[in-house]
């Protein structure tokens, strides 16, 4: 028996020096694998407090912002609270914050609103770890908090200040490895100035619950910042992003549910680098003014941003993060009518935050806050000295992504792709304020697609509406288009629908009745939606909205307008080099010279308002010197309508011409048969009415040429003459010159 019991002490005294042993071989920081022992506490000396390898301040910092309610009594009207709050981790047990708050009190029903703005600091104790272990990637952590907090009290005319000391546990539920969520509940003593509507009769501290919701990211270091991340490649076009929302906007000093309007916000923007992006933005909002005359007032605001992606910044690069957080800070130009027709320049700053419906879309809200000078205040801020402005969009935002990484056999599809192309189309537009009934618009563009997503396109267009006194502009419009389709499913250049988005801006020139010509300019935003028919031929649906301003035409302000674009996309081919010998296996070769006989029909811009058509005809001389430049002589003769109808002025021009074959220019394909040719000239024009005297006459223009066999080419040929008004006397009294535009078809003779 004794030697029984002595072999049982022995093996427990060996167990006992293994498990020492043992013990003692793991690091003094190695909490998850010794976990939480009460006796390691009591009965021996503890273990040491885990701590980060080579621990630096700030290296384990977090941000948090969130939002909940305050309580001081269940007979309290509830206040609302928002937070912002920065942090570190010293060890992963304790660490600090501090934080910036702001909101309305909890008072008695039927009371005012008492608001304030305050100032904390907390301790922090990791519960979580303290108990089981630090482990990072640990999905739900718990955090006791006690700290203190200043307040800046406002009731009504007074203000006052208030201290406090709180407590708090938040429950932090870690969504990815540096994105979190958290709940926390929170009581407080306060103390100090003594409010309105306070619920009770507290005589040293008063107490106030509260309830936050609300989402932080972590900052990532080492492998834990790599694990998971995508490299950042920049190239071209690469991470481009497009927004649009709605929501509501006001004046925020004295804004009640009177002062609150509907707004509307596109943005488009470009990330330099995973954490940084520039953004341009363009909002419309509708004010309301309690008092005033006007009651309500539109503001138009642009804005240059630079945006911070904190989650990128703390997380890493990371495109299918399901949260994200941006902050935007940068500068800002308002224009409201009513206000003098000026820009009122101011800065603006804000925080959006993003929820991941797939790769490339995202849903977004984003609170913002825009200041801007004296002037701005006196004018539209209600007169006073300081009138900041407020708005809260939420919508859909669009981003291209790393194309380059996801799609890299797209360049090689690209580089052997159509590049250049032109386009024709018609569309009846509506203009959404003022009483211009239907009007019919006509385009026609040139553009390139210079990388698998982007495109540059420029288009001259003319556009008349059918309420008489009947508007009328010619524009220039420069487009830039964002395939879709393309940066969703790479390039693929024989796919049967493609979907761009299309943003734009147009200058030109306005004509309304019998006024002056006067300049018009605006901006437009849209879709395209191109069908493909053959390898160089696209059917196009483009809807856009147009917001344009004239000076000088009975419009007040901006004038939206909508247009349905349908046409014909011609792809140029594929930019092969140009040799000498291609000249002579051209149609041209041999046959240089041509001679030309039109017809068509020429509208007048005197009497476009009884809408009066009637005809011209020409007949040209001409040679190409080569397949890009020719030039060509001739003569024009136009039947020009009077204010009698009855009457008619024959109206005959000498021109001469410079040509240039665009798409020769391009793509030098001698075996093509369709041109694109450029026309600009100008000559003399006389008329048979009384009086007239010859004058000057410029004239510009494009045609559609094609070759057939036996060198005869058709073609069809749109442009404008602009003629000195003292060659028709009495047809135009206000304008310095009359317009005739003219569409003429006509057939060709190579010789």
């Amino acid at each position: 028996m004794r030697r029984g019991m002595a072999v049982l002490v022995a093996v427990a005294a060996i167990c006992g020096v293994q498990d020492a042993a043992a013990k003692m071989n793991y690091t003094l920081n190695d909490t998850v694998r010794t976990g939480f022992n009460a006796l390691d506490h009591v009965l021996q000396k503890p273990l040491g407090n885990p701590v980060f390898d080579s621990k630096r301040f700030g290296d384990r910092l977090f941000l948090s912002g969130g939002a909940g309610v305050l309580m001081a009594s269940p007979y309290a009207r509830p206040g609302v609270a928002g937070e912002f709050s920065i942090g570190d981790w010293a060890t992963p047990i304790h660490g600090w914050r501090v934080g910036l708050g702001a909101g309305m009190h909890s008072v008695s029903k039927g009371s005012d609103n008492v608001y304030f703005g305050s100032v904390s600091a907390d301790y922090l104790l990791n519960l979580t770890s303290l108990l089981r272990g630090y482990r990072s990637g640990r999905p739900f952590e718990l955090i006791g908090a006690l700290g203190a907090e200043y307040q800046r009290i406002k009731d009504g005319d007074r203000r006052g200040n208030g201290f406090g000391l709180r407590a708090s546990l938040q429950a932090r539920f870690n969504v990815s490895p540096s994105l979190f969520l958290y709940v926390e509940p929170r009581l407080t003593m306060q103390a100090g100035m003594k409010y309105s509507g306070l619920p009770g009769d507290y005589r040293r501290f008063r107490p106030d619950m509260g309830l936050s919701l609300g989402l932080g990211y972590r900052l990532l270091r080492g492998e834990e910042r790599v694990s998971g991340a995508t490299d950042f490649i920049n190239v071209e076009d690469n991470h481009m992003f497009f927004g649009a929302g709605g929501g509501m906007v006001s004046f925020l000093r004295g804004a009640d549910h009177s002062s609150i309007g509907a707004g509307a916000r596109i943005n488009v923007g470009k990330w330099l680098s995973s954490v940084a992006a520039l953004r341009i933005s363009g909002e419309l909002g509708r004010y309301g003014f309690p008092g005033c005359d006007p009651s309500r007032r539109y503001i138009a605001v642009g804005g240059l941003d630079y945006v911070w992606n904190i989650a990128s910044a703390f997380g890493g690069y990371r495109p299918d993060e399901l949260f994200g957080l941006n902050l935007n800070l940068g500068v800002a130009a308002a224009y409201a009518d009513n206000a003098k027709g000026k820009l009122y320049p101011g800065v603006e700053g804000g925080l959006t935050a993003s929820f991941r419906l797939s790769r490339n879309w995202s849903f977004y809200v984003e609170p913002q806050v825009r200041l801007f000078t004296r002037d701005f205040s006196e004018a539209v801020g209600k007169g006073r000295s300081l009138a900041p402005v407020g708005s809260v969009m939420a919508g859909l935002n669009y981003t291209i992504g790393n194309f380059a990484h996801d799609f890299p056999e797209s360049y090689q599809e690209y580089a052997a792709s159509k590049k250049y192309f032109l386009t024709w189309g018609a569309a009846p537009a509506w203009c959404l304020r003022g009483d211009y009934g239907t009007g019919v618009v006509g385009s026609v563009g040139f553009g390139k697609r210079f990388t698998p997503i982007s495109s540059w396109r420029l288009t001259a267009d003319g556009e008349i509406f059918s309420r008489s006194p009947r508007y009328i502009t010619l524009s220039l419009s420069a487009d830039y288009l964002f395939s879709i389709s393309t940066s969703m499913a790479g390039f693929n250049p024989d796919r049967v629908f493609d979907l761009s988005g299309v943003l734009g801006v147009t200058g030109g020139i306005a004509h309304y009745g019998g006024r002056p010509v006067k300049p018009v300019m605006g901006g437009k935003a849209g879709f395209h939606g191109a069908f493909r028919l053959s390898d160089a031929l696209e059917l196009y649906v483009e809807p856009v909205l147009l917001a344009t301003k004239a000076r000088g035409l009975n419009a007040t302000g901006w004038t939206p307008e909508v247009r349905v674009m349908a046409g014909l996309t011609y792809r140029l081919g594929r930019g092969e080099a140009f040799g000498k010998g291609a000249l002579y296996e051209s149609p041209l070769d041999g046959a240089c010279n041509f001679v030309s006989l039109s017809g068509g029909p020429m509208f007048f811009s005197g009497n476009y308002n009884d809408r009066r058509v009637n005809g011209s005809v020409d007949l040209s001389l001409g040679r190409w010197f080569t397949l890009v430049s020719g030039l060509r002589a001739g003569f024009t003769y136009d039947i020009v309508p009077g204010d009698n109808r009855r009457r008619r002025a024959g109206m005959g021009s000498v021109h001469a011409d410079y040509m240039l074959n665009m798409t020769s220019l391009i793509t030098r394909d001698a075996a093509r048969r369709f041109h694109f040719i450029g026309i600009l000239g100008g000559g003399v024009s006389f008329s048979d009415v009384e009086t007239s005297r010859s004058g000057l006459m410029l004239e510009t223009g494009m045609q559609f040429r094609y070759n057939l066999p036996g060198n005869v080419d058709l073609h069809l040929e749109p442009d404008l003459s602009f003629v000195m008004n003292h060659v028709l006397p009495n047809y135009r009294h206000s304008a310095h010159f009359v317009v005739l535009g003219r569409v003429l078809a006509g057939v060709s003779y190579r010789f």
